[in-house]
C-alpha cells in the first residue's frame, strides 16, 4: 500500500514550498550556476534569464558563444563580457559579409581565444570569401579554425601574432599569392591541420615556412605540391593524400616524395595506404629518402586503396632505425594470394628497436597467416603483438578461435599477444 501524508504534516509542507523553495534557483551558488550554463547551447543559456533576477545576465559570464545565423542571437555578443571561444555557422543561407566581419570585429574587441568560422553553401562555390583584416589586429587569438564553400582570398600584410592553431576544412584559395600571405603571416605557428585541401587555381605548390610548427595533418589530392621548410620543431605527422591523378602517377608520387623527406626529423608519423600508393610509383628512387632518425612510431591506416606490394612499405622501415612501434592493416598483404612470401633483407629496427606491432584488418586468410609468421621469425626484440580481426572474422566464432590458437603457436612464448 502507497504511503499516505497524514494531515498534520500538510502544514509544513505548504510553508517548505512557500519559503524554503522560492528562492533556491536565485540562491545558487555562482559556480555551479555557471557550470550549468555551459552545458547549454547560447540559445538555451541565453533563455534562462527569465527564470530568475539573479540569472537575468548570468549568460554574459559565458566564455564560448555558438551562433548559427541567422538567428539574431548574434547581436547578443555585444552585451557578453568575456568570450574565450566563438563560432560562428553560416548554413545554407545568403549571408551579408558586412555582419560576418562584424561579428569576427566583435570577437576583436572580446578577446577571443578560439574562432570557428563556418560557411557551408553551394551558392558560395564560386564567390570570393575576403578574410576580414581585423582577424589580425587582436593578439589574444591562438586558435582560428575556417571552414568556407567560398575562395578564400588574404590581403597583404595580414599577420596573426599569437596564432598556434591553424584549421582549414574544404578551403580553397583564389589564387597561390592568397596561400602564402596566410601562411607567412604566422610567425609562432605550432599546429597545422588541412584537411581536403585542394586547389582551384594552376599553380600546385604551397610553401609553408613554420620553424615552430611540431604538428602537421594534412588531407588533400596527392597533386598539390607541399614545399616545407625550416620544419625544425615537427614531432607528429597525419598525411593522408586521395586516390586521385589528374596528371599523372610519377607526377604525384614525387610530390608525396617530397613531402615525407621535409619530414624527416618527424617522431610519429601516420599515413594512409592511398599515400603509399602513391609512393609506389616511385619506388625506384625510395632509397633516395633521407633518414628518419627520430622516428619511433609508424601507422599505416586502411582507406580504400587495397593492391599493391610490400615492397614500398620495407622500403620506408630501412630509414627507419629507430621504430618503436608500428602499425599497419593485413591489406598489405592482398597480392601475395597466390605468390610465395618472402622478405629478401630485414630492416635494421626489426633487431634493434621495435617493441610493438599492431596489425589491423585482419581476416585470417592463410597467406595473412604466412606473412605473420615470417615477420615473426625477423623480429629480435619485439615485446608485444597486437591483432585486430575484421568484421568478417569476428562473426565466426569458432574459425576465430582456431586462427588465434595459430597465431599463438607462432609466438613461441618469445613476446605477448593480444587479440581485439
Amino acid at each position: 500500500m502507497a504511503d499516505t501524508i497524514s494531515s498534520p504534516d500538510l502544514p509544513k509542507i505548504k510553508k517548505h514550498n512557500a519559503g524554503d523553495m522560492k528562492d533556491m534557483i536565485s540562491n545558487m551558488p555562482d559556480a555551479i550556476l555557471h557550470y550549468i550554463l555551459s552545458l547549454l547551447s547560447t540559445k538555451e543559456a541565453v533563455r534562462t534569464s527569465i527564470l530568475s533576477p539573479k540569472w537575468r545576465y548570468s549568460w554574459t559570464q559565458l566564455s564560448v558563444f555558438e551562433f548559427k545565423i541567422p538567428h539574431p542571437l548574434y547581436e547578443l555578443l555585444h552585451k557578453s563580457n568575456h568570450v574565450e571561444r566563438l563560432c560562428i555557422e553560416i548554413l545554407k543561407i545568403t549571408i551579408d559579409a558586412n555582419k560576418v566581419t562584424s561579428l569576427v570585429s566583435s570577437a576583436a574587441k572580446h578577446n577571443v581565444h578560439d574562432l570557428q568560422l563556418s560557411i557551408d553553401d553551394k551558392k558560395y562555390l564560386d564567390t570570393i570569401f575576403v578574410l576580414p583584416n581585423c582577424l589580425s589586429v587582436f593578439p589574444s587569438l591562438n586558435k582560428l579554425f575556417l571552414q568556407l564553400g567560398s575562395l578564400l582570398y588574404v590581403r597583404d600584410g595580414i599577420c596573426f601574432s599569437s596564432l598556434k592553431t591553424l584549421n582549414l576544412s574544404y578551403v580553397r584559395f583564389v589564387d597561390e599569392k592568397s596561400v602564402q600571405q596566410l601562411f607567412s603571416g604566422c610567425p609562432v605557428l605550432e599546429e597545422l591541420i588541412l584537411y581536403n585541401y585542394y586547389d582551384h587555381y594552376d599553380c600546385h605548390t604551397v610553401k609553408i615556412d613554420a620553424p615552430n610548427i611540431s604538428s602537421l595533418s594534412c588531407s588533400s589530392t596527392p597533386t598539390l605540391k607541399f614545399v616545407l621548410v625550416n620544419l625544425i620543431s615537427i614531432v607528429d605527422a597525419n598525411i593522408g593524400l586521395e586516390f586521385d591523378y589528374p596528371q599523372s602517377e610519377q607526377y604525384a608520387a614525387q610530390c608525396v616524395f617530397e613531402l615525407l623527406s621535409a619530414l624527416k626529423g618527424v617522431k610519429s608519423l601516420t599515413m594512409t595506404s592511398d599515400t603509399f600508393q602513391s609512393l609506389y610509383f616511385s619506388a625506384d628512387t625510395l632509397h633516395l629518402l633521407p633518414l628518419f632518425h627520430s622516428l619511433t612510431h609508424l601507422y599505416i591506416t586502411h582507406s580504400w586503396i587495397m593492391d599493391f606490394t610490400l615492397e614500398v612499405l620495407f622500403d620506408i622501415l630501412h630509414k627507419t632505425p629507430k621504430l618503436e612501434v608500428l602499425g599497419i592493416p593485413m591489406v598489405y598483404c592482398l597480392h601475395l594470394v597466390d605468390e610465395e612470401v618472402t622478405i629478401n633483407s630485414v630492416p635494421c629496427c626489426f633487431k634493434s628497436s621495435l617493441k610493438f606491432l599492431w596489425i589491423s584488418d585482419f581476416n585470417g586468410y592463410k597467406y595473412e597467416v604466412q606473412m605473420i609468421s615470417l615477420l615473426v621469425e625477423k623480429f629480435t626484440i619485439l615485446e608485444e603483438m597486437k591483432i585486430s580481426f575484421s568484421g568478417f572474422l569476428s562473426d565466426c566464432l569458432e574459425e576465430e578461435t582456431a586462427v588465434k590458437n595459430q597465431l599463438q603457436s607462432l609466438c613461441h612464448g618469445k613476446f605477448a599477444i593480444e587479440f581485439k
